[in-house]
């Protein structure tokens, strides 16, 4: 697979999540995201109006992210979230489910915040599922990833990245279940330290269309730089 620079940059979304970040730190962080030339620019719900200022006229989209980390707001609050993310500009929307509901088996609760999520989004903003995988089995991994699918969910991924770090074959049980041609990967919660070279692998030979991480910008730097030696 021969990725040009910019081909590259769109198979990620770059993230700040820091609760202590300042509006200066936002802009900073959108400003790099629109110059590297990702797919996303992800920050806390609060900071949606200021991320769709900076990258107005860009093909960045505005990231949002719903009951971060941990997924355990009500379903209403979930929903009441995404739709004013959505006022406020945001045109990614990642939620993290409740896997509570799903370790205890009801389906229907996943179901049910799933597919609101898809219905809230179509038309207007990616839809992504995040999971945290680090405490599912692989048979959870295997059910959760079916029912966003099946949803028609556009991304399933793999984990907020406030707590254990996905596996590969974690990854591949989540690619193994996906159940249409529309549904992709996206593979977050990554050592900070993981390399260009690894992002390669991550694309080429386990599937993966996206990748979450707050060195996205650095990344593309780094891929830049290895095509110019070539």
């Amino acid at each position: 697979m021969n990725l040009t620079v910019a081909e590259y940059a769109k198979h990620f979304d770059m993230a700040l999540h820091l609760q202590s970040s300042k509006e200066e730190d936002i802009r900073a962080h959108a400003r790099a995201a629109r110059s590297a030339g990702v797919a996303a620019c992800y920050t806390n719900s609060f900071w949606t109006p200021v991320v769709a200022e900076e990258l107005r006229g860009s093909d960045v989209r505005v990231g949002t992210a719903i009951s971060f980390p941990y997924g355990c707001t009500s379903t209403d609050m979930k929903f009441a979230e995404i739709e004013e993310g959505l006022r406020l500009g945001a045109t990614a929307v990642d939620m993290v489910v409740n896997i509570g509901r799903l370790r205890e088996g009801d389906d229907e609760f996943t179901r049910r915040e799933v597919e609101g999520l898809v219905e809230r989004t179509r038309g207007t903003a990616l839809s992504k599922v995040i999971f945290e995988v680090c405490f599912l089995t692989d048979e959870e991994i295997a059910r959760l990833t079916r029912i966003c699918s099946d949803a028609g969910v556009d991304y399933v991924k793999t984990a907020t990245g406030s707590q254990g770090f996905p596996t590969e074959a974690q990854v591949q049980v989540m690619r193994d279940n996906i159940t249409n041609d529309n549904t992709k990967l996206k593979v977050s919660g990554v050592p900070r330290t993981f390399t260009m070279p690894a992002t390669l692998w991550m694309i080429e030979q386990l599937g993966v269309s996206l990748i979450g991480t707050r060195s996205a910008a650095s990344l593309v730097q780094q891929y830049a730089a290895h095509l110019g030696t070539n």
